[in-house]
């Protein structure tokens, strides 16, 4: 049988942890009634959680990792039933927080984990051997589809590699997506008659959940050659969804915008490093954007590096592209090399408009800095 071992830190007493351990185990699953008949509990049972280790650990806090097994009995593993069984009942406790979930390969197996990832986007946008630049057409909001059409020129020109629509750019009446798309594409192809270079073009897609596979369906149909997905606001299920429809044949950039109220506090909530690496890999997101460890909402340092593992490290699917993001000007870009490596897609755009010379110029003392640093 399929199983999931999840792995919590506790803070708990030392004299109640086994008790609270066994708590969870049963809580999550199998917790017979009382007045079941003997066999009908020992068949419940079969399906409990087990315990697997109890770990104190002071560096991380005052509490335990806690590893619990989890047989998977479904016929059609998803992530709200693995979510649902491994953290439903106590997402309402202060003090469990839900570290990682290690998956035995025949479950793993069944996602589909991201379609382009790191070497796909690569080749899409023609650059091999350094970090890539991403910038956001920030200021769109409220401005109309010709100040939408100037500002992707300048980013073109400053020879950006991804420029992403602001995940809060929704569908509004100054620059609906049958109008953006195709004013996006035209400076795209505008300016690569000069810089012989196609950047790629990430577009927001948003609506009402049950429209979004079509809201998708029709941006490709207009020509977009990337999505945008804020997936903490529609579920990870939604991810895989989309990457599951053989229609949505471009890459897809997650968002994490929403997923702080689940990430921050250090005893309860979910890790970033499952909830922002290894469960949106599996859900086949090809890019992630991320707190960065250089802003003021960002994640700690070395929570980010378990995200970029998450992301990156070898397994039997394909990598995703790590985009940690807010907080990162030119005077860090640097460091993020030094911290993310190679493969990284580094996310400025603030500083980029706000550079002295302008977007343009702001998109070349960008790609600069990435190959000085």
């Amino acid at each position: 049988m399929a199983h999931i071992n999840a792995v919590y830190y506790v803070t708990e007493t030392t004299s109640n942890i086994e008790e609270k351990a066994e708590k969870m185990a049963t809580g999550l699953t199998a917790k017979p009634w009382q007045e079941m008949p003997e066999s009908e509990k020992q068949e419940s049972l079969a399906y409990k959680g087990r315990v697997l280790s109890i770990t104190e650990n002071e560096a991380y806090g005052n509490g335990f990792f806690v590893t619990i097994s989890f047989p998977v009995a479904y016929e059609v593993p998803d992530f709200p039933s693995i979510l649902t069984t491994t953290y439903g009942r106590l997402s309402y406790e202060p003090n469990v927080k839900l570290i990682d979930l290690q998956f035995s390969t025949d479950l793993l197996n069944l996602f589909p984990g991201p379609q382009f990832g790191i070497e796909g986007i690569r080749q899409l946008v023609e650059t091999d051997e350094r970090p890539l630049a991403m910038s956001v057409a920030k200021g769109a909001i409220g401005r109309s589809v010709d100040s939408f059409h100037e500002q992707m020129l300048a980013h073109c020109y400053g020879g950006i590699d991804i420029i992403q629509d602001d995940e809060r750019l929704f569908e509004h009446d100054w620059t609906p997506l049958e109008q953006r798309i195709p004013v996006g594409l035209a400076a795209i192809a505008e300016a690569a008659e000069e810089t012989g270079r196609t950047p790629l073009y990430v577009v927001n897609v948003t609506g009402k959940t049950f429209e979004l596979k079509e809201r998708a369906k029709e941006a490709i149909g207009l020509g977009a050659p990337a999505l945008l997905l804020n997936v903490y606001a529609y579920g990870i299920d939604v991810l895989q969804g989309l990457r599951e429809d053989p229609e949505i044949d471009v890459p897809i950039f997650a968002h994490s915008s929403l997923a702080g109220m689940m990430i921050r506090s250090k005893q309860h909530g979910i890790s970033s490093r499952l909830l922002l690496g290894k469960l949106l890999r599996m859900a086949g997101a090809d890019a992630v954007l991320f707190p960065s460890p250089y802003a003021r909402i960002g994640i700690n340092a070395e929570e980010a590096q378990h995200v970029r593992d998450q992301l990156i490290q070898p397994a039997e699917i394909k990598p995703s592209f790590p985009i940690p993001s807010a907080g990162i000007d030119f005077s860090t870009i640097k460091q993020v090399k030094k911290d993310f490596g190679k493969d990284v897609i580094i996310n400025l755009g603030g500083s980029v408009h706000r550079y002295s010379g302008g977007v343009e110029a702001g998109g070349k003392a960008f790609i600069q800095s990435i190959l000085e640093t």
